[in-house]
């Protein structure tokens, strides 16, 4: 008599089920050895967070800050505060993904997206730049 799929295949059980799940292999995180922490807790704020910090609350001059942003054609750019254009329809509107630091005109930088720094809210790795005199 021959053999029918029936006969050659194993039957699906609870078991084997539990057995081919434990053996997925989860991939490994590259190692971030910059020794700074990478966890939830010290996630960057936006630019756009920076930015309305600045425009709205009264101790901060607007005028005082200059945003480093990339142009698509022309490189690496600055525009004061100023002069930032918010509104989409604006030609000289530049999305929030291209910005790459916000300074004050004392060469200050108070929000850097490359180093994660956030001088307005402390958040990304301020505080462990800020404290790392500590360290030494």
């Amino acid at each position: 008599m021959a053999a029918t799929t029936e006969d050659t295949i194993p039957p699906v059980t609870q078991e084997t089920e539990r057995t081919s799940r434990s053996r997925s292999v989860t991939p490994e995180r590259p190692d971030q050895s910059d020794g700074l922490p990478q966890s939830a807790e010290n996630k960057l704020r936006p630019a756009s967070d920076i930015i309305n910090r600045i425009i709205w609350d009264q101790q901060f001059d607007r005028s005082d800050y200059i945003i480093g942003f990339v142009d698509r054609f022309e490189g690496q750019l600055e525009v004061s505060l100023g002069s930032w254009k918010k509104d989409l329809t604006d030609e000289e509107f530049i999305p929030q993904h291209r910005i790459l630091y916000i300074r004050h005109i004392n060469g200050d930088v108070v929000w850097d997206r490359r180093r994660r720094i956030d001088k307005i809210f402390h958040s990304g790795n301020s505080a462990f730049v800020e404290l790392a005199f500590l360290t030494n």
